[in-house]
């Protein structure tokens, strides 16, 4: 009977040991990937002047058009220590003014995007960060006003694929900083298609990382990506 009731205390106790262990590095994981980051000149800034003439007003197109977000989690419990949580939607809306004659211009980019729609691969994380993360029913929307664009070429041919960065203003959260996309897009006739990218981090909005009982950790830093298509209004 000792002898019996001896491994019955071991056993318990390798338990304790792994529960503990896994305890502690769960933590020091949240604290390496949660740590509160404030972007250099994270700021909101003034929009620039737009000029009165030589431009073409293009509306977003919904259904061919795809925002999303990619983060890095750590699912412990489902022992998936590099997990990428993908969300998308079609919900987007917006417009913008081009010049493709000399002197090429983007300006007046107004995108709004309905967070409430987002979706990953999982019913439970999209419930998650939409009622404790991005607190949708109190913030449907996350919103980019552009105030100047860099890198743009001297001229633009119709078709031609071009590279440049956008800068404005990214609301959400009840929060609004400066963020800087990196741009690829053309024109072709009437219709533009391209691909647009940043990073932000959660905290920069005052939100903080998913972490559920430290068993489902997100990081701080968010992938951004809308994939666009724009027709002329």
């Amino acid at each position: 009977m000792k002898r019996y009731l001896w491994m019955i205390g071991s056993a318990i106790a390798i338990v304790l040991a792994i529960i503990v262990a896994g305890m502690s590095y769960a933590a020091h994981f949240a604290s390496t990937v949660n740590t509160t980051h404030k972007a250099p000149g994270a700021a909101a800034i003034t929009t620039t002047p737009i000029p009165s003439t030589g431009l073409r007003t293009f509306q977003i197109v919904p259904a061919q058009t795809t925002a999303a977000y990619s983060v890095h989690e750590n699912l412990i419990i489902q022992n998936k220590p590099n997990n990428d949580a993908v969300g998308t939607t079609h919900s987007v809306q917006g417009s913008f003014k081009i010049r493709t004659s000399t002197s090429p211009l983007v300006a007046a980019m107004n995108i709004k995007i309905d967070l409430r729609t987002l979706q990953s691969d999982s019913q439970r994380r999209d419930n998650f960060i939409q009622q404790n993360t991005l607190q949708t029913d109190t913030y449907p929307y996350a919103t980019f006003v552009s105030t100047s664009t860099q890198g743009l070429p001297a001229s633009y041919t119709d078709g031609q694929t071009v590279h440049f960065q956008i800068t404005g203003n990214l609301t959400m959260h009840g929060q609004t900083n400066k963020e800087v996309f990196n741009v690829q897009g053309k024109v072709v006739g009437n219709t533009i298609t391209g691909t647009a990218t940043s990073t932000i981090y959660m905290t920069d909005f005052g939100i903080q990382p998913p972490n559920l009982a430290n068993i489902a950790i997100a990081q701080n830093k968010v992938d951004i990506t809308l994939t666009f298509t724009a027709k002329a209004a």
